[in-house]
Parts: structure tokens; C-alpha cells; sequence
């Protein structure tokens, strides 16, 4: 230990209030803080003009970047001293500067801020990463031929777009990204209760906002196309929990066949059905080919005349309906082309529910 020498701050944060005199140096002189706590008003200071610049931020974090020469040189004095009694450099550092950019601005330090202001001590410099505003809400799509996300350097019309268009007005943010519970293909409706989600908005300049007169515009906006229902302020965290959720969904298709069909014949359905769904071949140049072991749980069908049936099904998450109906030339086992001896395809498909009630309670 008679090798080592740090400031007395140093010393004291890593548990060895007196240490030798010839292990002690100057503030100015520490290997390991650089001086830095010399400039907690320097640094805060420039953290408070930076988040001056920010619109709207009301609250802060601090975190601090030093030389990979004092890590490394704070790693060799953890393996000689207790660690229950040591706190690292950036710890305490972080916090005296957060103490004094509370004590000398308006902004008030939280663990999940409107800005994290990034500090080099080296360079002095501050980096800025803005938050974003996050919004849970249900959307309902309600026209054919409408993606759920925006497509690049295209202009069809999206869910993700019809939203994004009224909160950037309301924000003026910088961008805003759905994070949906799944997706429905293009040219299928999302009906029901519609389909949770969370909308994030990139750096925005309105923080603060009413959720409720936010749907109201956005349902405005978008009439006709996509209507947004329960839209209120959620946080960051909520885009993993919607990303991973898997939910059972009900489905309304109309099927038409090859062959005449009569009421009788759509006893040979079952009530319920498991499926062994090779990755069908629209999706097999993206997915990896693999079988995929699913359950019709429910399986209803309403006969409308010799060629055209309805079918009322609800499946567990990460179904093929498509497939499920035409085969897909074998990949789906059972089909519903298979079970009647007819050539069957999916004419128009509508979700009409997604059981997502564990969902709301969550919330």
C-alpha cells in the first residue's frame, strides 16, 4: 500500500480516514479523482447552462466520465482496501455535483430525469441525452392497405404516422416511434378493443401536455384510418413489458374455397385445433425456418353461401391465421384447407380482439 497515493478524499470515500502522510497527496495532484471535486462548481455550472437549453426540462441526473488510467488505477486500490466501506470516484463525484446543480439552479435531480447531463472531467465537456415522452394507449385500425409502422422514403399511409403527426404538433418533438404489442399485416383491420401500444416522442420541447385533448387530436387527424383509445403518460420501461407480452388474439375471416361447400360440411371443424406452422413462405426470406408449435383454442364457423364461409377463431400468440386456413402448401398442419378437402384462402381477415386484460391492470 506504501506504492499508493491519493488525496485525502480519496482515502476517506475508500474507507482509511488516516492514512500514512507519505501516501496522501494533493486534491490537485490524485491520480485517481484528477481533481475534479476542485471544479464541482465549474462542472455544475456548465450542466446548468446545458440543460437551460433543453425545452421544457425540469429535472436532471449527472454522470461522469474519467480516464481509463484512473479506472484502471481505483480497480488496484479495491483489491487492497474492504469494499463494503470503499464508494467509487464517479459515485461520490456524481452526487456532489448533482447537490450543487440543485442547490444553484431550479432543476431538481431524479433517477429517471428529462436530461442526463454526461461529463468528461478531462475535457470539461457535457453531452446531453434528452428523454423522451412515453404514451400508452389502444389503437384501432380501421382501413385496409395501412401499415402499423412507417415505411422509409415512402409515403402509405401508417398507424405509427397518423399518431405521430398530431403529437409532434402538440411537442414539437424531434420524431415519434410506435412500440406495438405485435402487428397485423397490412391489409388486415385491427378492430375491437384495438391494440396496445406505446408511442414515443424524441426529444420533445412540450413536456407537459393533456393526454385526453392529445387523443382527441389524433383521432381527428387521423378519421377514417386509425382511431386511438386509453391514451395516457407511461415510462420507458413499459415498451419492454408491450414488446414482450404475448396475448391469445380473436379473429374474423371470411374463407373462400375452391369447391362448393354446404352447412353440413363445416361440422367436419373442430372446436379447437393444434397447429405444428413451418415458417410460411411470405415471411421465409426474413425468419428463420423453423416449426412452430401453436393452438386454435377456439374455432367457430357461420356459413354464408356454397363458396364463402366465416370463421370466428382465437389462437394463441404467434399464429398464422393465413396459413392456418390455406396450408401453405403443406407448411401448416392441420388446415382448414385440409380438414374440408378444398382448396381454401383467406379473402379478408379482421382482428377483433386482443386479450390483453392482465395488460390494463398492470398499468
Amino acid at each position: 500500500m506504501a506504492a499508493v497515493s491519493l488525496c485525502k478524499r480519496c482515502w476517506k470515500r475508500n474507507g482509511i480516514a488516516k492514512p500514512a502522510k507519505a501516501e496522501v497527496v494533493k486534491e490537485r495532484d490524485c491520480k485517481l479523482c484528477l481533481g475534479s471535486f476542485l471544479r464541482v462548481a465549474d462542472l455544475g455550472g456548465k450542466i446548468v447552462t446545458a440543460i437551460d437549453k433543453v425545452p421544457g426540462a425540469e429535472t436532471f441526473s449527472v454522470g461522469t466520465r474519467l480516464t481509463k488510467d484512473s479506472e484502471r488505477y481505483e480497480e488496484g486500490i479495491w483489491d487492497m482496501v474492504d469494499l463494503a466501506k470503499a464508494e467509487s470516484v464517479k459515485g461520490e463525484l456524481n452526487r456532489e455535483i448533482g447537490k450543487w446543480v440543485e442547490k444553484n439552479s431550479k432543476y431538481k435531480f431524479r433517477l429517471d430525469p428529462h436530461v442526463r447531463a454526461m461529463i468528461d472531467v478531462v475535457t470539461g465537456g457535457i453531452e446531453t441525452q434528452v428523454a423522451s415522452v412515453y404514451l400508452y394507449g389502444r389503437y384501432r385500425k380501421l382501413k385496409r392497405n395501412v401499415r402499423q409502422t412507417k415505411r422509409v422514403d415512402s409515403d402509405e399511409k401508417s398507424v405509427e404516422a397518423e399518431i405521430e403527426a398530431p403529437l409532434l404538433r402538440i411537442t414539437k418533438g424531434q420524431k415519434a416511434v410506435l412500440h406495438g404489442a405485435g402487428r397485423e399485416d397490412i391489409d388486415v383491420l385491427m378492430a375491437g378493443g384495438g391494440r396496445p401500444f406505446v408511442m414515443e416522442v424524441v426529444r420533445p420541447q412540450v413536456r407537459k401536455f393533456d393526454a385526453r385533448k392529445a387523443q382527441l387530436a389524433i383521432n381527428k387527424s387521423a378519421k377514417g384510418i386509425a382511431a386511438v383509445e386509453a391514451l395516457r403518460f407511461c415510462d420507458k420501461n413499459r415498451v419492454e413489458v408491450i414488446k414482450r407480452a404475448k396475448f391469445d388474439k380473436t379473429y374474423e375471416a371470411t374463407v373462400e374455397l375452391d369447391k362448393p361447400i354446404s352447412k353440413p360440411d363445416l361440422q367436419k371443424l373442430p372446436g379447437s385445433v393444434p397447429l405444428a406452422q413451418r415458417t410460411p413462405l411470405r415471411v421465409a426470406n426474413r425468419r428463420a425456418d423453423l416449426i412452430r408449435k401453436r393452438t386454435v383454442k377456439r374455432l367457430d364457423s357461420i356459413w354464408i353461401d356454397k363458396s364463402h364461409f366465416k370463421l370466428i377463431m382465437t389462437t394463441q400468440s404467434g399464429t398464422y391465421i393465413k396459413e392456418f386456413i390455406s396450408g401453405d402448401e403443406g407448411r401448416t398442419q392441420p388446415s382448414v384447407s385440409s380438414m374440408l378437402n378444398r382448396k381454401a384462402k383467406c379473402s379478408d381477415l379482421t382482428v377483433t380482439a386482443i386479450h390483453s386484460e392482465w395488460l390494463e391492470e398492470f398499468w
